[in-house]
């Protein structure tokens, strides 16, 4: 089997049932994506060979507009991610099953694994109910900037299921906390300071040009 064809047929296969919710197919980015508000909510799939298998690692993301968009304006590094919110889909649902916001599996989460054409029939049939059991929950509580906020800053010092990369994490969430006029502002910036204390010249950088940016930032 071919990555690009069971890449094309699947997504090709599901398509309809997320158009049902308003969702967008980007069949070149393998993504599916749709607006709510100043938020993108997008459903990502990524396909590549392993061994004699194709795998899937399904990934859902948010984006909110406004700290996109101050990121975006202060960052220097290419090919950064600009996601506020989101993980890989099982560690997604364990979050929703188990209320677990902070700390991850000792083992990682498995990908979908593509054998024959069963495989694949057998995952058209299932990813529908993800998205509706899931994936649409998930967005309905968190895509808003205030959420972003809470969810980010609620435990600063620990890793987050809703953000796990630093300093992507440390970034999007000052950027949150500023606009969402979080009265922890300035204790917040002192702790990620410490945190990114490790860090690659680069990475603390880009925290410190937000942190500059943001100072003289304006609320509307």
């Amino acid at each position: 089997m071919k990555v690009k064809e069971t890449a094309n047929r699947l997504l090709e296969e599901i398509s309809p049932f997320f158009e049902k919710w308003e969702f967008k197919l980007n069949k070149q980015q393998r993504e599916f994506k749709r607006a709510v508000g100043e938020c993108t909510q997008i459903i990502a799939f990524f396909f590549y060979k392993k061994g004699n298998y194709i795998t899937i690692k399904p990934e859902i993301r948010i984006q909110v507009k406004s700290i996109v968009n101050i990121y975006k304006a202060n960052t220097s590094i290419k090919g950064r991610p600009y996601c506020c919110l989101g993980n890989h889909l099982f560690e997604i649902l364990r979050y929703i099953d188990e209320g677990v916001e902070h700390g991850f599996r000792k083992k990682a989460v498995a990908d979908w694994l593509v054998r024959d054409e069963g495989s694949i029939n057998k995952l058209i049939e299932v990813i529908p109910t993800y998205l509706e059991e899931t994936i649409l929950p998930y967005y309905d509580q968190n895509s808003s900037l205030s959420r972003v906020d809470e969810v980010l800053n609620k435990k600063p010092r620990e890793m987050s299921i809703h953000n796990y990369l630093y300093p992507l994490r440390a970034n999007v969430a000052i950027i949150a906390a500023k606009l969402n006029g979080n009265p922890k502002y300035e204790e917040l910036i002192g702790i990620y300071e410490e945190e990114l204390e490790e860090a690659e010249d680069t990475y603390k950088g880009e925290f410190y040009r937000l942190k500059k940016y943001l100072r003289n930032y304006c609320l509307d």
